[in-house]
């Protein structure tokens, strides 16, 4: 009696375009100024894509804080540490919708702020960093890590639409409303002070009007 013919139950996988693409980079520009960070991320994008599609993420794209401002309410009085939740909430939400989506095509995408600002601030706040490194840890390693340059009291240019404040400004005005003694100009100074510290240990570059060079930032080391 003859044996039945073995199939062959082996699936072949052909490559997709999709496939074949290679992965997009993500690159972080922090800082202190949100109205400096929402309009240099779309220059840094610029500078890192040349001229393919830049993209680039910005803070509370799932308009959490948003609605907080909208709600006004005099017992609403969020601590640090919870400000610092919401941050890393929105975050995730950024991540899942705008950043990861975006590395998947294969292109290049600046998040503006990203994860050293919020460390940064915790910092300066005083809360632990063993504590704020462990909310964090989600979140993936940028491939270049970039400061804001920012300009001195005075000297910056608002443009229409740019008025907007980010999570510094707005974690510190709320801060300064419910607990005496909140220094917004301090916080801002050990911010800085925190993210000069990177750039000296080589883990994050300066980015301004003399920008270091991208591409060497977004080589891989050997």
């Amino acid at each position: 009696m003859a044996k039945p013919e073995k199939k062959n139950t082996k699936k072949v996988h052909r490559k997709s375009a999709a496939d074949t693409k290679p992965p997009g980079r993500l690159v972080s520009l922090d800082g202190t100024n949100g109205v400096m960070l929402r309009s240099e991320a779309e220059r840094l994008a610029r500078l890192c894509c040349g001229a393919a599609d830049p993209a680039w993420s910005l803070w509370d794209a799932s308009n959490t804080f948003y609605e907080l401002r909208m709600v006004k309410a005099k017992n609403l009085t969020p601590t640090p540490r919870v400000l610092l939740l919401l941050y890393a909430s929105d975050l995730l939400f950024r991540l899942r919708w705008e950043i990861e989506p975006t590395l998947k095509e294969g292109r290049t995408v600046v998040a503006a702020p990203y994860v050293e600002s919020a460390m940064a601030f915790g910092v300066a706040a005083g809360l632990p960093k063993d504590w704020i490194e462990e909310l964090f840890r989600f979140a993936p390693k940028p491939a270049a890590s970039f400061r804001l340059k920012e300009k001195k009291k005075g000297k910056e240019k608002k443009k229409d639409g740019d008025g907007e404040p980010g999570f510094v400004e707005f974690f510190c005005a709320n801060l300064a409303k419910h607990y005496p003694g909140w220094e917004t100009a301090e916080v801002r100074r050990e911010m800085l002070k925190y993210l000069k510290s990177l750039e000296e240990r080589d883990r994050i570059h300066e980015f301004g009007n003399k920008p270091y060079h991208i591409k060497r930032a977004l080589t891989p080391a050997g």
